[in-house]
C-alpha cells in the first residue's frame, strides 16, 4: 500500500490540478512545469511546421 501512496502523490499526474503530481503542486513547481511543458510544445510545433514546409 505504501508504494501506491508514494506513486499516487509523486508520479501520477492528476487532471484536477493541471496534469501535475500533487507533490509538485505542494512544492510550488507548477509554474516551472508549465513553462517547460509550453517550451516543449512550442518546439514540437516548430519541428512539425518545418517538416511540412514545402521547399
Amino acid at each position: 500500500m505504501d508504494e501506491f501512496v508514494v506513486h499516487y502523490n509523486t508520479k501520477r499526474l492528476h487532471s484536477a490540478i493541471g496534469y501535475i503530481a500533487p507533490q509538485d503542486k505542494l512544492l510550488g513547481r507548477k509554474k516551472e512545469i508549465f513553462l517547460e511543458r509550453d517550451r516543449k510544445l512550442s518546439e514540437a510545433r516548430q519541428r512539425r511546421a518545418a517538416k511540412r514546409k514545402i521547399v
